[in-house]
């Protein structure tokens, strides 16, 4: 080993031996220029009088605030707030609400509780980029946080984003039902939403979700734990359904010590077959809300110059055109896209209402409007639909969520899907077009087919489809005829119609009167719809069919 490196490697010498040679003291008169020497700093003022460093509240910087939608990191925060969620063990983390921002706040022990009202003291901080209070203080208040509520959830004062004398009627109810989901949003209460999976539906469930997320996101609130939406298969709200949603709604309950969530039924509910399924979560004490345009076939009593159906005892609010004495051509997609826009003002989304129109065949005025709306060509707006649709039958009971969003934004996706689908309705149509039966009854051209026999099964387009496209050609073979066209299976009629010669609910109720124990079952609008029933009736309910348009007395008007 070199020597002169081994000689200078040895051990440190004691700290006495560090001593500067030149000073008596036990330590180095070092002097930074830029700092000057110890006994210089010791000298500055003031300095015994700087603040207690673990005493935060005295540590503030910024404005003393009575309100969460304006404070900030370094405020310090004095108000009144409700508590709407409690995490514990370890440090207790509440969630608290001023009525309008909700915001974590933080201490080590408390014997407060969700929906106490309090007045809270603390220090603002940003933890995660989230902002979060430091409890110094926490009182009981007597309050009334409905009041406070009450004011904060108003709904956006908004004209209708068309000219509508059929929304106009409505306005009321639907200012009722957005400021019903506004105070349960601001009040901590996770919002359910259940939609039909056709395009109406999904357009509806769609400009809901989109709405209250952009309010909840204000609000201080992750949609994430705060927001759901799901599909129906079925055209009304099935046993099915409703225990998922129990089941569901139980977890936000249980596991993420929420309050019961409110439910909002799209494009859906209002039918004496939803009836079971909504006295069920009445009676477990779920809030529910209905928006929807499908005929109720059953009218309860009018109360107040508005009909009441046979399932508005157990809902919190319900709007359907029907009761207001309108029909469903006020699709489900233009009234929650109203909705939307008074829940938050920031919203716009005039495709969805343009595109639910379009693929509900709503021949009305506001069709038109909407469309107008959008900018787009009535085929572009076509052609989203029938993407959305398709996107639909291949997610199953999937919610699809940002998949229908990036088919609203990307035309070339579209453009793939629709080639898709008219590939597939080429084959359909080419299979049964030359089996179905046409006939003339009392002037209505009446066309049937067994969709069972002669269509492709579990792919797209669906047997519903199908007896749609081929009633769409029997229509424009038959110009300016009343047309009615029917694809059955071996226990269901699919009703397809121009003109509402003969409206579905009509044909239920005879079939229901003539065959009792056929267990005729079903609905839809006037002009499109499904029927079921026991099998072995099926030959004899399709003769009824035509026994009812051979006794129809029409009129020239119709």
């Amino acid at each position: 080993m070199n020597k002169d490196f081994k000689n200078n490697n040895k051990f440190p010498k004691k700290q006495g031996d560090f001593k500067n040679k030149t000073d008596t003291g036990d330590k180095p008169n070092r002097v930074r220029p830029d700092r000057g020497s110890r006994s210089d700093r010791n000298d500055r003022p003031n300095r015994g009088n700087r603040p207690d460093r673990g005493n935060r509240p005295q540590m503030h910087r910024g404005d003393n605030v009575d309100s969460l939608e304006i404070a900030k990191a370094g405020d310090f925060f004095e108000g009144i707030v409700k508590i709407v969620r409690k995490s514990v063990p370890g440090p207790v983390v509440f969630s608290v609400s001023d009525g309008y921002k909700q915001v974590d706040a933080v201490t080590k022990e408390s014997h407060f509780d969700v929906d106490d009202v309090v007045k809270l003291r603390g220090p603002v901080s940003d933890r995660a980029d989230k902002l979060q209070i430091e409890i110094v203080s926490m009182d009981k208040s007597d309050v009334d946080f409905n009041e406070i509520l009450d004011k904060q959830s108003k709904p956006i004062d908004r004209f209708f984003s068309i000219t509508s004398e059929r929304l106009v009627k409505m306005r009321p109810r639907m200012v009722e039902i957005a400021q019903k989901i506004r105070k349960a949003v601001l009040d901590g209460q996770a919002v359910m939403i259940r939609h039909h999976n056709d395009t109406d539906g999904i357009s509806s469930g769609l400009a809901l979700e989109h709405s209250i997320k952009i309010l909840m996101k204000k609000a201080g609130i992750n949609p994430h734990y705060y927001l759901y939406r799901s599909t129906s298969k079925a055209p009304f709200y099935e046993i099915t359904d409703m225990l998922f949603d129990i089941a569901q709604a139980k977890r936000i309950v249980d596991d993420f010590g929420q309050k019961k969530p409110i439910m909002i039924i799209a494009d859906n509910g209002s039918t004496p077959e939803d009836a079971f399924s909504h006295q069920t979560l009445h009676n477990l004490g779920y809030e529910v809300i209905v928006i929807d345009h499908h005929n109720p076939t059953k009218f309860a009593k009018e109360q107040n110059g508005e009909l009441k159906t046979s399932v508005c005892e157990y809902l919190s609010l319900h709007l359907n055109p029907y009761m207001f004495g309108m029909d469903s051509k006020t699709n489900a997609g233009m009234l929650c896209y109203e909705i939307a826009r008074l829940i938050d003002k920031d919203y716009d989304e005039p495709l969805i209402p343009a595109i639910s129109a379009i693929s509900d065949r709503s021949d009305i005025e506001e069709t038109e409007a909407y469309i107008e709306l959008t900018g787009k060509s009535r085929e572009e707006l076509t052609n989203i639909g029938i993407a959305i649709d398709f996107t639909s039958y291949n997610l199953r009971f999937a919610s699809g969520s940002g998949v229908y969003e990036e088919i609203l934004n990307n035309p070339l996706m579209v453009k793939m899907m629709v080639e898709k689908v008219f590939k597939g309705m080429e084959t359909q149509l080419q299979s049964t077009l030359p089996y179905v039966r046409t006939m003339e009854i009392k002037d209505v051209v009446y066309s049937n087919i067994d969709l069972e026999k002669y269509t492709t099964r579990f792919t797209y387009p669906t047997p519903g489809k199908v007896i749609g496209m081929i009633h769409d050609k029997i229509v424009e073979e038959y110009n300016n005829h009343k047309v009615l066209s029917i694809g059955y299976l071996s226990d269901m009629l699919i009703i397809r119609a121009n003109k509402p010669v003969l409206p579905v609910a009509t044909i239920i109720e005879n079939l229901q009167k003539k065959f009792p124990s056929a267990n005729v079952d079903g609905g839809g609008h006037e002009c499109a719809g499904a029927i079921k029933f026991v099998s072995a009736h099926k030959d004899d309910i399709l003769e009824e069919v035509k026994v009812m348009l051979n006794n129809l007395k029409i009129s020239e008007e119709e």
